[in-house]
C-alpha cells in the first residue's frame, strides 16, 4: 500500500497530529526543538514524507520509495528521535525500529510489515498500548549512539590506565578525534601541509601512524590564519609528547571500528558524525568526567527533554514575543553546555527569521560569532566541562553553514570571555567583572547535587558567611543559610548576585530541598528563599524519580524539581503566585519522555501560604489544595498526632516493620515468630499495586531489629 493508504488503515489524519513535511507550512504545526526542525530539513541525508507525534515528539517517520534505503536507515538511526519508521517502497509496508539495529544486516531492525499494523493505529498509539507492547525493543543500551559511547569511554580507560594519560590529556585527545571525524563526515576540505582536500576516515587512520604529523595535524586545527582558531581541545607540545606511540594505534582501532574491550567490529563507522547531537556531547561528557568524580562532584548529566522543557518555558517564549534577537544566558554550572547550545540555537534561527541569510555569506559568518559571544557565558570547576561545551558552541555555529563555508571559518575566542574554569562561590575570580556588566535574561543549569561533606567546600562556605555579614546591616527578616552544607542551595541563592530587574533563574535542583520537613527549624533556607525571591514555577519530577536519570552513571540519584524564580530585589513575595505542577508516571513518560501533566496536577498557591505552613509543599507533590485544607483543619482541630491519640489504645499498633544487615550477625534477633510469613522487599510495592512475584526468603540470621510482631498479624488495616 502507499502512504495514503497506509494513513488511512492506521486511522490517522492532519486533525490527529500527521505532519506532511510536504507541506510548505509544516513548521507552523510543531513545536520541535530546533535541532529536530533543522534535521527534518535536511534533505541532502533524507526526505521524510509525514511524522505522527505525540505532544510535540516525532513518534513516527514515514518514507516512501527511498533511494538508497542504506543511507536512509543510517539517517534514521542518527536522528536517534523516533522509535518507529515506515517504509513504503513499491507499496511494500516495512515496519522498523528507529533506535536498534541489526548487527547482522547493518540495517535497522524490523518490527514486522503489514502484520504489525494494527498495533499501529490511532488508538493503540495514544492510549500507550503500542509502546507498551514494544517497550523493550526501544531501550536505549541497544542505540547505535549508545554502544559507541561505551567504546569511547574504554577507549578512555585504556589511555588512562594503560598508556599512562592523564585524564586532562586523554579528554582532549578523543575531543579533537571526535571533532575531526565530524569535519571529514560533513565533507570539509582541510588545508593541512599545503593541500585543500576533502579526508577520508581511512587517511586520517593512515595519519596516525606517525606521530609527528599528528602533532602538526592538531597544530593547523588552531592555527588563526591556515585552521579555525579558537580554544578546541588544547594539548601543549609537553603533554603530547608523552603520549605513547601505542596510544595513537589505540585510537586508529576506534576510528576503523574495532571495538576496544573485545577486538570485534564495533558500530563507530556506522556512525555520523555530521550529526552531532547535543544529547551525544552531553553523553561523551558525562563519560569524560567519570564515575568517581561524578560521585564527588555531584554533577550529572541533564537529560535532554529538561533542557528543552526549560528553554521552551524561558528563551524561547523571550524570543517568540521579542523582535529584538538579543538574550543573554548565563548558565553556572554548564557543564558540556547543552543549555548555552539550545539558548544559541533559538538566538540564532530568530535573526534567520527577521534577516534570513545574506548572500555575503561571510558576514553571516561575523553575525553567528557575535551572537553567540554576546549572548553566551557559563561557568564550571572542570576544564573538561569547559572544553566541551567550548567544543558545542563551536559544533553548533558550524552547523549553520554548509562543508564548503566552513573550510575558512574561524572560531570566536570564547575562553575566558565567554567561558570561564572557576569555582562560581568565588567572588574574587576574573570573571565576576565579566559577568557583572552583563544584564542577564536567563540564569539556568543543574547545579551539582550534593550536601554534607561533598556539599560546599571552604569558598562556597566563605560565600555563605560573608554574605551573611553583608546582609546583617539590612536587617533582613531571615539571615542567608544552607542546610546540611546543600551545594545546589548555594547556587540558588549565588545566582541573585548577577540578578537585574528582569533575570530569570530556572534550575534542576534536588526534590528534597523543598520537602524534607525540618529544614526551616534547622536552617533559614527555605524560610530567606521564599522572603526574597518570587518563585514563579515548581515542576515536580519526584513520583518519576526512576525514570528522569535514567541514563546517568547513577540512575539512582535523588528525585529532581524545576524550580523558576526570580530575585525580588526588597519586594513583598507574600502575594505573588507559585505554579506547583506534578508530573506523574505514564507509559510516554517512561518511554519517550513526553510530558502528561492532568489537570488535578496544576495548582496555583499564594506564596505567603507557603511560608506559613512549611508542610504545604509536600502536600502538593500527592495532594492538592483541598487536602491542604482538610490537613490545616486537622492540625487545628486535633493538636495531638495520631501516634500519640492511639498509643493507649489496644486496638491501634503503631510500629515500624523489622531491620536487616547485610551480613550475618553473631546475635540476630528473634524472629521465630515471623519466620513463617512471606517476605516481600519494598522494591515489590509499586505505586497503587503490590508485586507478589517479588516474593523473597526471610535471612533470620541478618535481623537485628524486630519491633511489635503484632503488626505481621491479619486482620490488620494498614493506615
Amino acid at each position: 500500500m502507499n502512504l495514503l493508504q497506509l494513513f488511512s488503515a492506521l486511522e490517522i489524519n492532519e486533525r490527529d497530529s500527521l505532519i506532511k513535511l510536504t507541506d510548505i507550512d509544516w513548521k507552523t504545526k510543531v513545536a520541535f526543538p530546533s535541532r529536530v526542525i533543522r534535521l527534518l530539513e535536511d534533505t541532502e541525508k533524507w526526505s521524510p514524507k509525514a511524522i505522527f507525534c505525540f505532544d510535540n515528539k516525532p513518534l513516527i517517520l514515514f518514507f516512501e520509495n527511498p533511494e538508497n534505503i542504506e543511507d536512509l536507515h543510517k539517517a534514521i538511526w542518527n536522528f536517534n528521535e523516533s522509535p518507529i519508521a515506515i517504509v513504503s517502497e513499491n507499496d511494500i509496508i516495512t515496519v522498523y525500529n528507529g533506535f536498534a539495529i541489526d548487527e547482522n544486516t547493518k540495517l535497522l531492525k524490523q518490527l514486522g510489515g503489514d502484520d504489525v499494523l494494527n498495533d499501529l493505529n490511532y488508538f493503540e498509539l495514544v492510549t500507550g498500548k503500542t509502546f507498551e507492547k514494544y517497550n523493550k525493543d526501544f531501550n536505549y543500551r541497544g542505540r547505535v549512539d549508545n554502544k559507541l559511547l561505551e567504546n569511547i569511554e574504554e577507549s578512555r580507560k585504556e589511555l588512562c590506565n594503560k598508556y599512562s594519560c592523564t585524564p586532562q590529556t586523554a579528554n582532549s585527545l578523543l575531543g579533537k578525534i571526535i571533532f575531526i571525524r565530524y569535519l571529514i563526515d560533513r565533507k570539509v576540505k582541510l588545508n593541512f601541509e599545503g593541500k585543500s582536500k576533502q579526508w577520508t576516515n581511512q587517511e586520517f587512520c593512515n595519519l596516525l601512524v606517525d606521530k609527528n604529523r599528528v602533532f602538526n595535524f592538531f597544530e593547523y586545527l588552531h592555527d588563526k590564519e591556515k585552521g579555525f582558531n579558537g580554544n578546541l581541545f588544547p594539548i601543549d607540545k609537553t603533554n603530547f609528547n608523552a603520549i605513547p606511540n601505542d596510544a595513537f594505534r589505540l585510537i586508529k582501532r576506534l576510528l576503523e571500528g574495532d571495538e576496544i574491550r573485545t577486538g570485534q567490529k564495533s558500530l563507530f563507522q556506522l556512525y555520523d558524525f555530521s550529526i552531532l547531537p547535543i544529547e551525544f556531547i552531553s553523553n561523551v561528557y558525562e563519560k569524560f568526567i567519570g564515575k568517581e568524580n561524578q560521585a564527588n562532584s555531584g554533577a550529572y548529566y541533564t537529560p535532554t527533554f529538561l533542557v528543552d522543557y526549560i528553554i521552551s518555558e524561558t528563551v524561547a517564549k523571550k524570543i517568540k514575543s521579542n523582535g529584538n534577537i538579543s538574550c543573554k544566558v548565563l548558565d553556572p554550572a554548564c557543564g558540556s553546555g547543552i543549555f548555552l547550545v539550545e539558548s544559541l540555537r533559538k538566538i540564532i534561527e530568530k535573526y534567520i527569521v527577521l534577516h534570513g541569510i545574506a548572500d555575503d555569506k561571510q558576514a553571516f559568518k561575523e553575525v553567528i560569532k557575535r551572537l553567540a559571544q554576546e549572548n553566551i557565558f557559563g561557568i564550571d570547576k572542570d576544564e573538561s566541562a569547559i572544553q566541551v561545551a567550548i567544543f558545542s558552541i563551536y559544533l553548533t555555529l558550524l552547523d549553520y553553514q554548509k562543508p564548503a563555508e566552513i573550510e575558512n571559518f574561524k572560531f570566536p575566542t570564547l575562553l575566558d570571555t565567554n567561558f570561564f574554569v572557576a569555582d562560581f562561590f568565588d567572588i574574587n575570580a576574573n570573571y565576576n567583572k565579566e559577568l557583572e556588566k552583563q544584564n542577564f535574561d536567563f540564569i539556568l543549569g543543574n547545579p551539582p547535587w550534593a550536601g554534607a561533606k561533598k556539599g560546599l567546600d571552604s569558598v562556597g562556605k566563605n560565600y555563605i558567611k560573608q554574605r551573611q555579614k553583608d546582609e546583617r546591616k539590612l536587617k533582613k527578616a531571615f539571615e542567608i543559610g544552607i542546610n546540611n552544607n546543600e551545594i545546589a542551595e548555594g547556587f540558588v541563592l549565588r545566582a541573585s548576585d548577577f540578578c537585574k530587574s528582569n533575570t530569570q533563574t530556572a534550575f534542576i535542583i534536588r526534590s528534597s530541598i523543598l520537602y524534607n520537613l525540618g529544614y526551616s527549624e534547622e536552617s533559614p533556607f527555605r524560610p530567606y528563599w521564599l522572603q526574597d525571591f518570587f518563585i514563579d514555577r515548581v515542576f515536580e519530577l519526584a513520583p518519576v524519580r526512576h525514570e528522569v536519570f535514567d541514563r546517568s552513571n547513577d540512575p539512582a540519584i535523588a528525585p529532581a524539581v524545576i524550580v523558576f524564580y526570580r530575585y525580588a530585589n526588597g519586594e513583598n513575595t507574600d502575594k505573588n503566585i507559585v505554579e506547583h505542577i506534578t508530573l506523574k508516571p505514564s507509559r510516554f513518560f517512561s518511554i519517550f519522555k513526553i510530558f502528561t501533566v492532568n489537570r488535578s496536577d496544576y495548582k496555583r498557591v499564594e506564596q505567603n501560604k507557603l511560608k506559613q505552613y512549611d508542610w504545604l509543599w509536600k502536600t502538593l507533590v500527592y495532594g492538592s489544595y483541598l487536602d491542604f485544607n482538610f490537613l490545616k483543619r486537622v492540625k487545628e482541630e486535633f493538636p495531638l498526632n495520631i501516634k500519640s491519640k492511639i498509643n493507649n489504645k489496644e486496638c491501634f499498633i503503631s510500629s515500624t516493620g523489622l531491620h536487616s544487615r547485610s551480613m550475618p550477625l553473631e546475635k540476630p534477633k528473634d524472629t521465630s515468630l515471623i519466620s513463617d510469613i512471606p517476605l516481600l522487599e519494598t522494591s515489590s510495592v509499586e505505586p497503587f499495586f503490590i508485586d507478589y512475584s517479588k516474593i523473597d526468603i526471610l535471612e533470620v540470621n541478618k535481623i537485628d531489629i524486630v519491633k511489635d510482631v503484632r503488626i505481621y498479624q491479619a486482620p490488620m488495616l494498614l493506615i
